[in-house]
């Protein structure tokens, strides 16, 4: 689950935009690192699984649970009063669908590429 407590989701072009900012006062970051805070990648993570759920469930894809992270690229530090926009797609693979996510990283100075992972959920077993 994402730590992340809120964030605006649209559905555009056949992809999900998931918007998160990175709470200042998030307790994670006092500990990750002390002195020099920054967004630990399993947030990351979690925020990229929030969005592939997004897109599964505009998707109509039915009932999932998540198989496997086939990658995770970390590319960029996400910091306190970041905002990370998370994109993701769905397509068939297999037994399930295959979730790609994009997450961009904003802030006042520009955005940059953070992360890029892609997950295969398949189809929920009763």
């Amino acid at each position: 689950m994402s730590p992340f407590r809120s964030g605006a989701v649209r559905h555009e072009g056949g992809r999900t935009v998931v918007v998160l900012p990175v709470d200042p006062a998030e307790p994670v970051l006092a500990g990750h690192f002390p002195g020099f805070p920054i967004f630990p990648g399993v947030g990351l993570l979690g925020c990229a699984e929030q969005a592939a759920r997004s897109a599964l469930d505009w998707a109509p894809a039915g009932p999932a649970e998540l198989a496997a992270i086939e990658t995770a690229r970390f590319l960029a530090p996400v910091f306190p009063g970041d905002r990370v926009v998370a994109e993701a797609t769905v397509s068939p693979a297999g037994d399930g669908w295959r979730c790609p996510v994009r997450l961009t990283v904003t802030r006042p100075d520009g955005a940059e590429l953070a992360a890029m992972v892609r997950f295969h959920f398949r189809r929920a077993t009763p």
